[in-house]
């Protein structure tokens, strides 16, 4: 997934990203933890908020694509695959505790062979 394809009008869009992973802005906003209206009404999606959260969902699930064969199976990885070494917690659940970076930093060393 392009993050060049998600962009329009120099933001990234969740009309383009949930297309992207068949899914609702809704959705979307759920996954993430903002509330639906912030990713609908334009100055909303352009706050610096919403877009860094947009930008680590798409982060994580090209680090994580690879791995499960598509962007569709990482978003679902991402909502529904418990993490041992985070207490049993999904992707989604870190992220929405702001453990963005802590999360990362797991998949790449898991990607590189590491241990969780």
């Amino acid at each position: 997934m392009e993050l060049r394809d998600l962009v329009e009008d120099r933001l990234i869009s969740p009309d383009r990203l949930a297309r992207h992973l068949k899914t609702t802005k809704r959705e979307i906003g759920e996954t993430l933890g903002i509330a639906p209206e912030s990713l609908s009404r334009r100055q909303r999606v352009a706050s610096v908020s919403v877009q860094t959260s947009l930008r680590h969902l798409i982060e994580i699930l090209n680090a994580v694509a690879p791995a499960v064969g598509s962007s569709l199976m990482a978003y679902a990885w991402y909502r529904s695959e418990p993490i041992v070494g985070f207490g049993g917690r999904t992707p989604e659940e870190i992220v929405k505790d702001g453990e963005n970076t802590a999360l990362k930093s797991h998949i790449l060393r898991r990607l590189e062979g590491g241990y969780a």
